[in-house]
């Protein structure tokens, strides 16, 4: 069974979303809270699997975000660091209030959506809680949290410029992460670092010159280079491997 916790604090609005949520054909249990001392037992009640959290919890205060504070105390907890939330708002601009510097899987907006509720809140259920040991990885784009199955990656461009994903379905451009913590995040077999600023995944070698010190990748006529300083373990880890 998996647990939600919604936080909001107009009952009427929070009785809709416990009744929406509760029509899921899933095994869940459903909490629910209209202000901070109320969602801050419930943590301490047991885990959370999912959290839909109300942005404004004071309406009455001009420029309150409680929502959001409470969202970046859960971030901050190791065991919620990648579990789901969903925003709830009746803001113009939603967006503006998911790109901060933690991940957001998505938002609902006022006047619910019934069908929609629904289906966000299946999804995000459904969403792996560690997602650097399942099939795919999760990355944060301009705030909000995006999935890219692992198999589909072809091989990944680093430098301090930003790193570029290269995937059978598309490229992602993303922010500089070490070499060392993105393959720590692949968390797979199947990656291998080339050269200083190229991991590739091994599935996609199509052909290996190792006196020229070139892969060729399935899907792309431009050959990647096997760094020099890589030439050995490459050899070690997947020509004699």
């Amino acid at each position: 069974m998996k647990t939600i916790l919604i936080l909001e604090d107009n009952q009427s609005s929070l009785d809709m979303l416990v009744k929406i949520v509760g029509e899921l054909d899933l095994d869940t249990e459903v909490r629910s809270a209209t202000n901070l001392e109320q969602a801050h037992v419930h943590l301490i009640k047991g885990s959370i699997d999912l959290f839909l959290i109300d942005i404004i919890l004071d309406p009455h205060y001009s420029g309150d975000v409680s929502g959001i504070k409470f969202a970046e105390y859960i971030r901050q907890q190791k065991k919620y660091e990648y579990t789901p939330v969903i925003f709830v708002t009746s803001l113009d601009d939603p967006m503006l209030y998911s790109s901060r510097d933690f991940h957001c899987y998505s938002y609902i907006e006022k006047p619910y959506d019934a069908e929609y509720v629904k289906k966000i809140v299946r999804e995000a259920l459904l969403m792996p809680l560690r997602p650097e040991r399942s099939g795919s990885i999760y990355f944060r784009k301009n705030g909000l949290l995006y999935k890219k199955e692992k198999a589909r990656i072809v091989y990944i461009e680093n430098s301090r410029r930003g790193r570029i994903i290269h995937a059978t379905d598309g490229e992602v451009k993303l922010a500089y992460l070490p070499c060392k913590d993105i393959l720590q995040e692949l968390d797979s077999e199947h990656f291998i670092q080339c050269s200083r600023y190229i991991i590739i995944n091994k599935d996609y070698i199509e052909h290996i010159d190792i006196a020229n010190r070139y892969i060729k990748l399935k899907g792309y006529s431009q050959p990647v280079e096997i760094g020099v300083m890589y030439k050995r373990f490459f050899m070690r880890n997947v020509v004699n491997g």
